[in-house]
């Protein structure tokens, strides 16, 4: 066989044309698959095997008593009236809950309920990934709105698989700021009811009108960590690191509580200065039982109220009174248990994770989500304390770690929901803490996106944007300015895709 023999440098030129060809086809397999390449929302992490939440390490025995009795307590399938009670009220349920053994499935086991609520139990909406969580992923609307034959209609806005959401609307009709809540379902058809007249508010109007605005549940988990907080430290936080904020745009600024100056920091709009009123309130709002805080029903329609006014108040009844665990009201053991509740659990991280949350400080995110805080005090109850902090000896030199500033910022068009609340305006909500958001299904206030990057990208707004994908945007929404967190999105947005994804594997340890 003949072979054609080339001299040495054209062997050489051959062999160096297909080594280039060679690199060139890497280079350009590996580009266009980094072009393919998109950062992805990695989802939640798996739910625990179980959904009874832990305490607070080191409580004492009388305070892990009164969490357990919390749970059993705000577990409690709500009806109208006593003597409509399916099964004995203040103990385990007959039909527990496979989950939740201290939740009935079905049969009501309390009562109290007034004529306009939003739900019948506290967990049936804070269930997700745990009792005290948030909007769980099927919807319990339909659920509620026909409990014991009610003849609600279940609202257009609550998807039966999309997050459970509360209205409030703009407007009142003669044009001055309403705000309130609007309750979803009333008492009408209920067998424990069988006298009430009372039609829901017309939310098909209020969506036609653009007047209605949408929250969804927040999780309780560690809420008496953050109150633990002092006011001293959410101040010198908001100072620090001024003039890169300045150069960012962020601003914020604490929502105070009206008649003592302190700072407000639960609720969507750091509305409510404490977690016992933050109780009160949702009882009365959330499942319309009136108690010590709020004694007054949110509806006086004939033939629908059929509790005691105030009904939910320390009990007297002789076998309740003399049991220290019995005689509080179910309000104020809800407060105990968001007290009690331990915080949110991060997971290991990963190398990409462990990237991001250097990233998530470096392209400004940690400004407003600040890591971390620190509670009064010292945990061992041996050592003298300087400062005493909080009585509860477990929450006592507590390191935070919430993610949060406890500030209020301006949001922009895409989030601005119109509604004012105290000293948060129209478009200025608080930081949501992160901690915890591995396992949220919902983001932002309103529950529009399951998507963490779209979340994200909702933090951007200039100023006369039209609002966007906003689901509540109104026809003024020119008024409002730009989003405090432009920059940072900006920034965000510049990264490189392997980055961003490091971030969100990051937001997902959380």
């Amino acid at each position: 066989m003949y072979r054609l023999r080339l001299p040495k440098s054209a062997r050489r030129m051959v062999i160096s044309s297909i080594a280039s060809a060679l690199i060139l086809a890497t280079t350009m397999l590996a580009q266009n698959g980094a072009a393919r390449f998109r950062a992805k929302d990695p989802g939640p992490r798996p739910n625990p095997a179980t959904a009874i939440p832990n305490p607070v390490p080191g409580l004492n025995a009388n305070e892990t008593a009164l969490f357990n009795e919390s749970l059993l307590r705000v577990s409690e399938l709500e009806g109208t009236c006593d003597t409509c009670a399916q099964q004995p009220q203040g103990v385990p349920p007959v039909d527990p809950d496979p989950k939740n053994p201290f939740s009935p499935l079905k049969l009501v086991n309390s009562a109290g309920m007034g004529p306009v609520f939003n739900a019948d139990q506290c967990f049936i909406c804070h269930s997700q990934p745990a009792i005290g969580g948030s909007s769980p992923a099927v919807n319990p609307a339909n659920v509620i709105a026909h409990r014991l034959g009610g003849t609600n209609t279940v609202p257009s806005f609550e998807d039966p698989s999309g997050a459970f959401r509360e209205t409030r609307f703009k407007f009142n009709a003669d044009g001055s700021r309403d705000g309130g809540v609007h309750s979803l379902f009333t008492v009408q058809g209920r067998s424990d009811a069988p006298d009430c007249k009372l039609n829901q508010p017309d939310f098909d109007a209020a969506v036609r009108d653009r007047n209605i605005a949408f929250r969804i549940p927040l999780q309780l988990f560690g809420l008496g960590l953050i109150e633990s907080i002092p006011d001293s430290a959410i101040r010198n936080n908001m100072k620090a690191n001024a003039e890169l904020k300045r150069q960012l745009g962020i601003g914020g600024h604490p929502n105070m509580v009206p008649n003592n100056g302190t700072i407000s920091r639960f609720g969507w709009k750091a509305q409510n200065g404490s977690i016992t009123t933050f109780a009160g309130e949702a009882y009365n709002v959330e499942m319309g039982i009136s108690n010590d805080i709020f004694p007054i029903s949110r509806s006086e329609e004939a033939g629908c109220n059929l509790s005691y006014e105030p009904f939910d108040i320390p009990r007297s009844e002789s076998e309740l009174y003399n049991n220290p665990l019995k005689i509080m009201p179910a309000w104020l053991m809800f407060t105990e248990f968001m007290r009690f509740v331990d915080a949110p659990q991060p997971a290991p991280l990963s190398a990409s994770a462990q990237h991001g949350k250097e990233l998530f400080s470096q392209v400004g995110c940690a400004l407003c989500h600040t890591q971390s805080f620190q509670t009064l005090g010292v945990a061992n109850p041996t050592r003298p304390a300087e400062e005493i902090g909080p009585h509860v000896v477990a929450l006592r030199g507590q390191t935070v770690n919430l993610f949060s500033d406890l500030l209020v910022h301006h949001m922009g068009a895409t989030m601005a929901d119109n509604v004012v609340q105290g000293g948060a305006g129209p478009d200025e909500f608080r930081t949501t803490p992160l901690w915890g958001l591995g396992q949220r299904l919902f983001f932002l206030h309103d529950g529009r996106t399951n998507d963490l990057m779209v979340a994200i990208q909702d933090h951007f707004s200039r100023e006369h944007s039209d609002g966007g994908d906003n689901p509540v945007k109104d026809q003024h929404s020119f008024r409002y300015g730009p989003s405090e967190a432009n920059e940072v999105v900006e920034r965000f947005n510049h990264l490189s895709e392997a980055d961003k994804q490091s971030i969100l594997d990051f937001l997902r340890s959380l």
